[in-house]
């Protein structure tokens, strides 16, 4: 353990960073675990889609579900860059924000438990209210969250943090997934989903007792001239790094083919007339999927750097989405969903990590923001063009846009993507 908290070239970093980066490194695993095990019993690819299938048979409606968490995710993150860059210290932010983030669990766990004493149109309004709420909260704590961990989290375990909270939250998850069947099984609806938001909230409260335990150094940060808007800045960005131009465009078309993601749960379902208990086998296998994939990609990424771990990825999507054309059974349909989540996992833990390496450190809060905002519509737009396409023409067609959407975004990264760390 003393060797794995060794840091190359300690003495060009912060000393406060180099004292605590055992109490830092703990504290973050801690509050990703707890943050992710909450987050199993909402989540937004299985559990929310079915639940809102209660209430609604529209496509459009449940597609909101994935829409509104990954846009929510992405859209306000460039729009703290600025803000953020004249800030010596990111984690008082990070906790004003993370109330936010934390809070409406509790108030879709009340909304369950009322939800059959609504009107079922108010149900629905309030229930995608008091979730866009979280997504977006979540959108406004995640730079400088990512800004924080980029500082108390030196370049040299910044992989292994990732890798490890990701795996052990995901761990944390599959075992929320457990409970989370059961209590689909065995309690009366609405209840079961009252009592697992509020085992959510409970969790993700405790993962905030975590995150407030970071020992941040105060650091002094230059700013960009204030004359220059977030605007200015894009084109100033894009105009100077058409490497990274291509890197966003590719972003966008693997967003756009995440459309079918949130419906591979309601689709199966459906298809084979299954009780909504199967959501949490979902779950569990989205899980498991991450589980390999973090920690795969994770070292693929360390060792030949994130475009390549893309790449691969774009390729695992393509099948996913051709397999799913075809499947005729549960079983299928759950290693078909596996593989798309194999995928997804290296995505995420791409896109946590590439767009930092684009760019000098001055501009990082910058670039996150980019990597995020410019393509954030993408995310909101694919579920619910998903949605419309499904209420138009079937799941299937559906599906096979998306896989075509996948083929292009492949040979964007492939053919037009340079590796960052080459090309600075």
């Amino acid at each position: 353990m003393r060797n794995f908290f060794s840091i190359p070239n300690a003495h060009t970093l912060n000393p406060e960073v180099v004292k605590h980066i055992k109490r830092n490194f703990f504290a973050n695993i801690l509050d990703a675990g707890f943050w992710f095990f909450g987050d199993s019993f909402v989540a937004a690819y299985t559990i929310l889609p079915v639940f809102m299938s209660t209430l609604t048979d529209s496509p459009i409606l449940i597609g909101m579900i994935p829409a509104l968490e990954g846009a929510g995710w992405f859209l306000p993150q460039l729009f703290l860059a600025k803000h953020l860059e004249s800030k010596n210290r990111r984690l008082p932010l990070v906790l004003k924000l993370g109330i936010f983030d934390r809070v409406p669990y509790l108030f879709l766990a009340l909304g369950a438990y009322l939800v059959l004493k609504l009107d079922q149109k108010v149900a629905i309004v309030l229930f995608l209210l008091f979730y866009g709420i979280k997504a977006f909260s979540s959108g406004l704590v995640a730079l400088p969250w990512q800004e924080l961990i980029a500082t108390v989290i030196p370049v040299s375990h910044r992989g292994r943090y990732w890798g490890f909270s990701l795996i052990l939250g995901k761990l944390l998850g599959m075992f929320g997934a457990i409970i989370a069947g059961l209590m689909l099984a065995k309690i009366t609806y609405p209840l079961n989903y009252a009592y697992m938001f509020l085992v959510g909230f409970v969790c993700v409260a405790i993962s905030y007792v975590f995150l407030s335990l970071n020992i941040e150094p105060e650091i002094n940060r230059q700013t960009f001239a204030k004359n220059i808007n977030v605007w200015g800045r894009i084109k100033v960005i894009l105009d100077a790094n058409k490497n990274f131009a291509a890197f966003l465009v590719n972003r966008g078309f693997v967003f756009l083919s995440f459309m079918g993601l949130g419906f591979v749960t309601v689709y199966g379902i459906e298809k084979f007339h299954l009780p909504i208990s199967y959501s949490a086998i979902f779950t569990a296998v989205m899980l498991i999927a991450e589980v390999v994939g973090f920690g795969i990609w994770g070292t693929i990424g360390d060792k030949d750097g994130y475009k390549r771990v893309i790449e691969v990825c774009n390729l695992f999507l393509i099948v996913g989405l051709f397999a799913l054309l075809f499947v005729e059974s549960i079983w299928g349909l759950y290693v078909v969903f596996g593989i798309i989540s194999f995928a997804h996992s290296g995505e995420f833990i791409a896109d946590q990590n590439i767009a930092m390496e684009f760019g000098k450190e001055a501009d990082r809060p910058t670039y996150i923001g980019m990597s995020k905002t410019i393509i954030g519509p993408f995310l909101l737009a694919a579920p619910i063009i998903g949605g419309g396409i499904v209420k138009l023409w079937g799941y299937q067609s559906m599906f096979l846009t998306a896989l075509i959407i996948s083929m292009i975004a492949f040979v964007i990264i492939k053919f037009f993507v340079e590796e960052p760390r080459l090309s600075n």
